[in-house]
């Protein structure tokens, strides 16, 4: 329309002129916005470096980062036991835990590390005990946020594979 009634050079002229005008006006709101927006830093640097997380592209990453929920256990409390059922993948941010496997202690587990995802991945019930040994702070992922980024790219998925492999034939799953 813009072309038949003033040419094809003036519609074009009039157009790019208008571009700019509309970043003008909304640049306010743009930058409100962005002021607005949350980024979960510390969940982030954590789940990045894990294996299973760092083929995912990084708005999967920051998603999941968004939607993890800081959790705190005392000391000699537990996570989770033996043959629960598995609804969270969690990431240690501070403290440790121990992980027992028929009430015998495989592993300890501290900061950066992370435990809960046999059962999600295998859908099987929880294959360990998992408590606090001192003040415990992770962050925990709900099992479909989990299942959805992990299970949904091939390479995420391989990588979780492979996690998962190493910890079941060894007994010291969690």
């Amino acid at each position: 329309m813009l072309i038949s009634s003033l040419g094809a050079r003036e519609a074009f002229v009039a157009i790019g002129a208008l571009l700019p005008a509309l970043a003008f006006l909304t640049w306010r709101r743009l930058t409100a916005i962005d002021a607005s927006s949350h980024v979960a830093i510390e969940p982030l640097a954590l789940l990045r470096a894990i294996p299973i997380f760092a083929p995912l592209p990084e708005a999967a990453i920051e998603r999941l980062a968004s939607v993890a929920v800081e959790t705190q256990f005392p000391p000699d409390t537990r996570v989770f036991a033996q043959g629960d059922p598995g609804d969270r993948f969690y990431v240690i941010a501070d403290g440790s835990v121990s992980v027992a496997i028929d009430g015998a202690e495989k592993r300890r587990l501290g900061a950066g590390e992370f435990f809960g995802e046999i059962a999600l991945l295998r859908d099987v019930p929880r294959t360990a005990t998992v408590a606090a040994v001192d003040a415990l702070r992770v962050f925990a992922l709900e099992r479909d946020d989990f299942i959805g980024a992990v299970t949904g790219y091939a390479p995420s998925r391989e990588a979780a594979d492979s996690v998962v492999a190493a910890l079941l034939p060894a007994g010291a799953a969690a």
